[in-house]
């Protein structure tokens, strides 16, 4: 509150010394000598201390500039002071010791104006000089006249002579910078305006009285003078103490060049004074010969002035001219420059930077413009090219080969194109073409045309030639389509392309798109399912063969949505896959696991030589952080990390070695084991084996389907034979009837699995199962010989 009270005063304090002032020049009026000779030098020292108060109060910087303003109004008070001690002794001497203070306190002022303008850092500015300098000489041809002349025909000694020129001097002197000071600034603030009616009251007051004073010997009117003397301290010490005081240091000066109309009549008027007094005879100045010869000199120095002002336009105004003709010469060039641009920024907006073909919004805009036409839109056709594992190429051979690459399969696209085609890159390795009005060749003929262009290796730089093939989807627009029917159904028909083994066009068929939807509904639920409940995790036994014991069991994934139908994992796990959803899916699995498995060692007999399997995707592995869930799942639940296996597929482990490698030897060093599942339906032969980093190796399920085929049993038996060589345990996936199971233990398999045993059991289930099958089953006694089963496998069956 104290402080916003402070601020208000702050604020109102130059009004309230304005009105103050003018209060005691009223009193002034209203008293008698001697008291009212007191009243100019108290105004002057209130003025004298409002500065110091203005200057504390809004800091300018530099402050110097006000403390001189101080310094002169302080010598003011103090020869005001003397003057009056002067009046009220009935005696006035001259020259006096008031005289000396009151010529003191002029170059005060002076300097202190000089020093705020320096504080601009405006440097000199001539125009503002020429221009005070003119003021000055005009104002001076009537302090000849009506001053000096009359003081200079008296008979005054040398330093009462001296001392009154010199106040008509110090005025003039005052009266240049002071016109400098605002020609250069204006009046952009309260407190230069305050200023300037300071200055201009001074000189007001010093004007009648040194004229009438030069001219009879006494001064005429001399309360008028007194009464602007006084009225001037006010105007400065509420200059000081306005706001706007400490923004009088920090001015930007303005351009001096250009004259105004009300400029102008300002500077002419002090030429034309001296020529008026001459034709006037103004105090007799023409019987005066020394007069003529000083008023004809201010004229012609007027004159100098006048002419340098002229000239300085001049230049000024060459200046702005060639200044015009270069803007001019800019705009036209910025012009040239603006329109170049904006066809390089329109082609840039509808053209591929690398290739430069059409880009998707170019492409987008001649569909949106073909679809349109009636009768043009039934003879579209639209063809959406993939490039076929261009990734390979990228990481193989590195992105500026992959670039090239993209570059001359353009430029390959673009020359089987017809004319009016449009070839477009969509963005990475998708390219589309668009051709309308196609009626001389079949849409699948025209489609196979771009296909067949792949057959031929690309020539790239450095004579290096690379093959790659592509996938086409293709949509025949035959009847009237919108724009995202025509671009949906292409991205369908190409993943179709995709799906039946690349490297072909296929047609878009409605079919696909009910198919589309099924797997777009399939991915929306399954983002809810883990939040719903939904998911569940259900165990399919693992049997070892020769004592039929149950040695561990495999979790295997389930979904049912609500009331509806179970989907099957073929279904919803390639889906998973693709949306990226099957890594927190898996996690969840995981944790399952690692949990039930937990509970079933601590209470089924023979509980702890139970092991677990879990099946990870390829997502799950490439992930960096896949080891680290998996330490902290087993530390979650306790479970033993020995217990656990983890199923990865061959190709997996096979087409990404350099990222899934580091990750399965970190799974390893955890005490985790390893299982390759679906072993002998990939990539490699049985030498493979030794070098992937595994514990359990698991015959896929198509080798015990096939029945017991010489060539079958004799790649069981080598895989077999591999695996106990490398110390692998071997399970067989898929045992559907006894035939089956007693032909693997025949040939020497450990393990197997499948519904002739037992199909995939919830959790409580399987604990059921395992608890009756712990009973039923003696323990485990022994391990067979692998070289009397292969002796036995040779016996015919």
């Amino acid at each position: 509150m104290q402080e916003a009270q402070s601020k208000q005063l702050r604020r109102h304090a130059w009004w309230w010394f304005l009105a103050a002032g003018a209060v005691v020049i009223i009193f002034y009026f209203l008293v008698t000598a001697p008291v009212r000779h007191l009243f100019s030098p108290v105004l002057a020292a209130c003025a004298t201390v409002a500065i110091l108060v203005g200057i504390r109060w809004h800091r300018p910087r530099p402050s110097r500039s006000w403390y001189l303003f101080a310094a002169g109004m302080g010598l003011f008070a103090v020869a005001d002071a003397f003057f009056g001690a002067y009046q009220v002794a009935g005696m006035v001497p001259f020259p006096s010791v008031a005289d000396v203070l009151y010529l003191a306190a002029y170059p005060c002022f002076a300097a202190g104006l000089i020093s705020l303008m320096a504080a601009w850092g405006s440097g000199v500015r001539w125009g503002a000089v020429l221009d005070a300098g003119i003021i000055t000489l005009g104002m001076s041809t009537l302090s000849w006249a009506f001053i000096v002349m009359p003081y200079l025909r008296g008979h005054l000694s040398a330093l009462p002579l001296t001392v009154s020129l010199a106040y008509p001097l110090a005025d003039l002197l005052l009266l240049g910078i002071a016109a400098q000071l605002v020609l250069v600034s204006g009046v952009r603030l309260p407190t230069l305006g305050l200023f300037t009616l300071w200055v201009a009251t001074t000189l007001a007051a010093d004007a009648p009285y040194y004229s009438t004073l030069a001219a009879t010997g006494a001064p005429i009117a001399a309360d008028l003078s007194y009464t602007l003397w006084m009225a001037s301290y006010p105007l400065l010490g509420a200059g000081a103490l306005h706001p706007s005081m400490a923004g009088t240091t920090r001015l930007v000066p303005r351009s001096q060049e250009r004259l105004s109309p009300a400029r102008m009549t300002v500077l002419t008027l002090p030429a034309l004074l001296g020529p008026a007094l001459l034709i006037a005879d103004a105090g007799g100045v023409r019987e005066q010969p020394m007069h003529i010869v000083a008023i004809a000199s201010i004229v012609a120095a007027l004159t100098v002035l006048l002419v340098v002002r002229i000239m300085l336009l001049a230049r000024f105004a060459e200046a702005q001219a060639d200044q015009a003709r270069a803007r001019a010469r800019t705009a036209e060039d910025a012009l040239r420059q603006q329109t170049s641009l904006q066809q390089q920024l329109t082609h840039q907006a509808f053209h591929d930077a690398l290739t430069g073909l059409a880009n998707r919004a170019l492409f987008f805009e001649r569909l949106e413009h073909a679809l349109s036409r009636p009768a043009a839109a039934q003879n579209t056709v639209l063809l959406l090219i993939d490039l076929d594992h261009f990734k390979d190429i990228n990481d193989s051979l590195g992105h500026p080969v992959g670039d090239e690459l993209l570059i001359t399969v353009g430029h390959r696209l673009l020359g089987t194109a017809r004319r009016n085609d449009t070839v477009a890159r969509m963005g990475g390795d998708e390219f589309a073409i668009l051709s309308e009005d196609l009626h001389e060749i079949p849409t699948q003929t025209y489609a196979q045309r771009f296909l067949d262009r792949f057959q031929e290796p690309f020539a790239l730089s450095g004579h290096r030639s690379v093959f790659i093939t592509a996938s086409i989807g293709v949509v025949p627009i035959t009847e009237p389509a919108t724009f995202h029917d025509a671009v949906r159904n292409a991205d369908i028909a190409l993943y179709a392309a995709k799906e039946r083994g690349r490297n072909r066009a296929q047609v878009f068929e409605p079919a696909m798109s009910q198919a589309q939807q099924d797997h777009a509904r399939i991915a929306q639920d399954l983002r809810h399912a883990l939040p719903r409940n939904e998911l569940s995790v259900h165990y399919q036994p693992v049997i070892h063969l020769p004592t039929g014991q149950v040695t561990g069991v495999e979790a295997l994934l389930r979904w049912q949505r609500g009331d509806r139908s179970p989907i099957p994992p073929e279904v919803f796990v390639p889906v998973a896959e693709q949306t990226g959803l099957i890594r927190p899916i898996g996690t969840w699995v995981l944790r399952e696991a690692c949990r039930h498995g937990r509970h079933w060692h601590d209470t089924l007999p023979r509980g702890e030589a139970l092991s677990v399997a879990v099946n990870v995707s390829g997502q799950q592995l490439k992930d960096h952080r896949f080891p680290d869930t998996v330490r902290q799942v087993l530390h979650e639940t306790g479970f033993p990390p020995a217990s656990l296996v983890l199923e990865i597929t061959e190709s997996t482990l096979v087409t990404d070695a350099d990222t899934t490698s580091p990750h399965i030897r970190a799974l390893r060093d955890l005490g985790v084991r390893i299982s390759i599942d679906d072993f002998g339906t990939g990539y490699s032969s049985l030498a493979y084996l030794r070098d992937l980093p595994a514990d359990i190796v698991k015959i896929d399920q198509s080798f015990v389907l096939r029945g017991g085929s010489e060539a079958n049993k004799s790649l069981i038996q080598a895989i077999l034979h591999i695996g106990h060589a490398l110390e692998l345990d071997v399970i067989a996936e898929g045992i559907e009837t006894p035939h089956q199971a007693q032909r693997l233990h025949t040939l020497g398999c450990p393990h197997g699995q499948g519904f002739y045993y037992s199909p995939p059991l919830s959790p409580t289930a399987l604990e059921a199962y395992l608890t009756t099958q712990a009973i039923l089953t003696p323990p485990r006694t022994h391990t067979s010989n692998p070289d009397e089963l292969a002796q036995k496998s040779a016996e015919p069956e």
